[in-house]
């Protein structure tokens, strides 16, 4: 979220003293083509789609080409789901819950290969006279990332500033093709011998976590000269990001500024879900995040929250010290570099699940309009009270875990933050 204190505060993650001048695109192209170009029907509504994504995948030229084998499998179709709001339009009550631009499907998702459901929700939040606002949130999730039946990639992103709103809905659509292509790319190199000699694809063995740190660090990148060669201006807007790739049985996050994924396992002796892993949010706070921006000439200092400012400007007040976008804080030390987290063999569901049996684990990635007002142990509370005692599925639970949120804003502000979440079984 962003603010200018010249107009009506809406947004608390990005804070500027004074007026501002009017924002100019960094291209040629017009804000009206800019629009066009984020459609209603892909780029901002639930899109579940058959995507080839064989052409992700980085070409060979013909004389490396090898013969098929019976091992070699042809790229599949992988299920895309997008979802979020509509840049520049700020819906009334009538309209702001229905399942095109909240995300919400009955009965949620399942992969191609079975071991994963899940269920999303978007809902934009309310201004301090009670009105709609924009949403500036976005989420996209991937199936069958780049072809692999076994990888399936979540991601949750959450703008701010005056184009937040289409820098999240730009991240959202490239993001996951990035990571796709650095998949595609960085997946086959890491190959073992098989005792015999013969090289082994690591689509049937474990990956590393270089090699996967590699992918979202690739990933990041690429979304980093694409956003700065669009047409939106990105001087003081951008977004965060949280992204987790599921694949076998190996679990990878990566994120940017304080949107959170958490992921909880079933205890046996305590009956009860218990963290296993979270991510750290990117605050101007953090010690070694504060050192970076003051090693860059940037200051840090608390104007409602820790903010990053330039040296001698009050500009731009950004309340995270990572993000896409935001090119004035990048030249003081904010960064677009994830931090990774691994978590190897975590246990998932059988491919015999039965109906109503619990998840050994699962997983909440989620905006800040979740955390601002409930901690990671009290998440995993309420999800776990969810499925130990009303048995409810990923949808239910991601709705439930949204309406709560709303609540909980209702019961400590006079606005609402948007809110987005995705609610994974293992």
């Amino acid at each position: 979220m962003g603010c200018i204190l010249t107009k009506v505060c809406l947004d608390e993650d990005l804070l500027m003293l004074g007026d501002t001048a009017p924002y100019e695109n960094q291209q040629d192209e017009p804000a009206t083509q800019q629009s066009r170009r984020l459609s209603r029907a892909k780029a901002t509504l639930l899109v579940v789609e058959p995507s080839d994504v064989s052409g992700l995948q980085k070409s060979t030229p013909e004389k490396k080409k090898k013969k098929s084998t019976d091992s070699d499998t042809e790229p599949l179709a992988n299920l895309l789901v997008y979802g979020g709001g509509v840049p520049g339009v700020a819906l009334d009550d009538d309209r702001v819950e229905l399942p095109e631009f909240t995300s919400v499907r009955e009965g949620g998702y399942r992969s191609r290969n079975g071991r994963l459901q899940w269920g999303t929700r978007s809902r934009a939040g309310n201004d301090p006279l009670r009105r709609r606002k924009e949403n500036q949130d976005a989420l996209c999730v991937c199936d069958a990332l780049a072809g692999d039946p076994d990888a399936t990639f979540f991601s949750v992103f959450d703008g701010h500033g005056p184009q937040g709103a289409f820098v999240s809905h730009f991240v959202r659509e490239h993001y996951h093709r990035a990571a796709a292509e650095a998949y595609a790319e960085l997946i086959p190199r890491a190959s073992h011998s098989n005792g015999n000699g013969a090289s082994v694809s690591t689509r049937k063995a474990s990956v590393t976590c270089d090699v996967v740190s590699e992918i979202f660090q690739q990933a990041a990148r690429t979304v980093v000269g694409e956003l700065e060669a669009s047409a939106i201006d990105v001087k003081v807007s951008g977004t965060t990001a949280v992204a987790m790739l599921v694949r076998k049985t190996d679990v990878f996050i990566a994120n940017l500024g304080d949107s959170r994924a958490v992921v909880a396992r079933f205890s046996d002796e305590q009956q009860r879900y218990e963290l296993h892993c979270e991510t750290k949010d990117h605050k101007p706070d953090v010690p070694e995040e504060c050192a970076r921006i003051e090693r860059n000439n940037g200051r840090v200092f608390e104007w409602g929250s820790y903010r990053v400012w330039l040296q001698d400007v009050d500009m731009p007040g950004l309340a995270m010290s990572r993000s896409f976008g935001d090119s004035v804080a990048k030249t003081v030390g904010v960064t677009a570099e994830p931090d990774v987290t691994t978590m190897e063999k975590l246990k998932l569901s059988s491919l015999d699940k039965k109906n109503g049996e619990k998840p050994p684990a699962f997983a909440v990635l989620a905006s800040d309009g979740i955390w601002e007002f409930m901690t990671t142990d009290e998440c995993i509370d309420f999800v776990s009270t969810c499925i130990i005692d009303s048995g409810m599925s990923p949808q239910e639970i991601c709705t439930a875990l949204v309406e709560e949120a709303i609540d909980r804003w209702d019961a400590e502000e006079d606005v609402i933050d948007d809110i987005t979440a995705a609610v994974v079984f293992f």
